[in-house]
């Protein structure tokens, strides 16, 4: 269950215990939010908890903090990971899948968005590799909102990009306030929870699951990581799949050997 609040420009989210934890949420020990909470009632916020209507109340004094540590990325651990492999195996694990990027039915509507996603896509990373921030950023903007539903996919793909190529000490992250600047500049194209969605994950701040999975590439984790993988494709409709379209090409522009290393100042 989503509360909104416009006068922070932001979105709590209250989930259930099925989900996984997530950035401004609280997940509760209930199957079903939907079956305590109603739409429109008032909403409290206080600084030891949350009062929803007139009957209920969130105790934080009850509830455990997550605060995953953050990530960083040493030049040493760059050079370590086999970040081809990586992209290969991301890639081929959406390729087959739900995402928007490799639509394969017959709806032509749905056709020309995934070629105009995959135009977009392969235009920003282009740009990426040769350090045309213009070119950037006028990509993003294309990207932003094309899609379908509350997340849409090309936002979600950015939402990808963006949670491994701004982790702390990785070359790209100099193209963060790129990233920035053209959100702020056309969020207006998309929803609000997908732009606070993207917001975050520019920030650093995105699911437990996604989390994990970063977390394991990172630390050179990869026993486990096709089963990570197929976590967040169950995430939505679509959106883990397309998330995972940006995390395979963040991998692939990491990669050094044999590959473009994204370490250009923009021209």
């Amino acid at each position: 269950m989503n509360i909104h609040l416009p006068e922070r420009q932001q979105i709590f989210t209250l989930l259930s215990t099925d989900c996984d934890n997530a950035p401004n949420s609280c997940r509760l020990a209930v199957e079903h939010c939907q079956n305590h909470f109603k739409p429109g009632e008032r909403v409290s916020f206080h600084s030891n908890g949350i009062d929803i209507g007139t009957d209920k109340r969130i105790d934080f004094s009850r509830c455990t903090c997550w605060q995953p540590e953050a990530l960083f990325l040493s030049h040493t651990r760059i050079k370590q990971i086999d970040w081809q492999n990586l992209a290969q195996m991301t890639q081929a694990s959406v390729i087959q899948s739900s995402s928007l990027f490799y639509f394969h039915g017959d709806n032509i509507f749905y056709q020309e968005m995934s070629r105009l996603l995959q135009l977009h896509r392969k235009q920003l990373i282009s740009a990426l590799n040769t350090g045309n921030c213009a070119a950037t950023e006028n990509e993003i903007s294309g990207l932003l909102g094309l899609g379908i539903g509350l997340t849409p996919s090309g936002d979600d793909y950015l939402a990808g990009l963006s949670a491994v190529l701004f982790i702390t000490g990785h070359p790209a992250r100099k193209y963060r306030d790129i990233f920035i600047v053209a959100l702020e500049k056309e969020k207006h194209k998309t929803t609000q929870l997908s732009a606070i969605t993207l917001r975050e994950a520019i920030d650093q701040r995105y699911r437990e699951t996604i989390y994990g999975f970063i977390y394991q590439v990172v630390n050179g984790d990869l026993e486990n990581i096709q089963q990570s993988i197929n976590e967040i494709k169950k995430i939505g409709s679509s959106s883990g799949c397309d998330m995972l379209c940006g995390m395979a090409d963040a991998f692939a522009l990491t990669k050094i050997n044999g590959g473009n290393y994204v370490d250009q100042d923009c021209n």
